[in-house]
């Protein structure tokens, strides 16, 4: 009787095993450039507005397959127009917060799809005509904004990484004359893994 119990209980740990997840985590920082591109019936000057972000990410992968990650950059971005023929610089600074849920269609390569917050810091507009006047902070500029995101991710060995992201505009985030404009961006940077840790689960 104990010996049936006894291989019963090595059977079942077997199938445990057999059937474990391996949970990966990982932390670091990462930074790149941002071009962003307001969507407004206003004339602008430059079609894409060029600036950079930096900050930390969490990323924690369940399996072989899927993931999620996570992070809070500090991100610049702006446009650049003509209000009544007079050329104007926008420029805001903001607290982004991406989650981004990840598949892995290779060890090395993953395509991922989520959302986006941001949080105004600081903002200015700037008339570039012969006053060169500057409003700071710019009253047009929203306090926050949202959207969804999607993009791919590729593994460079296993610290570093290439992210490129598409990042779509779903709420205003500059609102004048009585109309409100979303701003898309797109994201080309790169992660640095610093902390890294794994556990398997059941």
């Amino acid at each position: 009787m104990n010996k049936k119990i006894f291989v019963i209980l090595l059977m079942l740990m077997v199938s445990a095993v057999a059937n474990a997840q391996l949970v990966k985590a990982a932390f670091g920082v990462t930074g790149g450039g941002i071009a962003t591109q307001m969507m407004t019936n206003m004339p602008l000057n430059k079609p894409m507005y060029i600036s950079g972000y930096g900050g930390a990410f969490a990323t924690v992968n369940y399996g072989s397959s899927i993931g999620l990650r996570g992070g809070v950059n500090y991100s610049m971005q702006g446009a650049e127009l003509s209000l009544n023929g007079v050329p104007v610089q926008l420029k805001q600074s903001y607290l982004n917060v991406p989650v981004a849920f990840m598949y892995h269609i290779k060890s090395f390569i993953s395509i991922q799809a989520g959302f986006y917050q941001n949080i105004l810091l600081t903002s200015s507009l700037t008339e570039k005509g012969s006053d060169h006047y500057t409003m700071s902070p710019d009253e047009g500029a929203l306090k926050y904004n949202f959207g969804a995101l999607a993009g791919v991710s590729v593994n460079i060995g296993r610290l570093v990484f290439v992210d490129i992201k598409y990042n779509l505009g779903l709420s205003k985030s500059y609102a004048s004359l009585g109309a409100g404009y979303p701003m898309n961006t797109i994201t080309v940077g790169v992660g640095f893994n610093i902390i890294s840790t794994r556990q398997t689960i059941f």
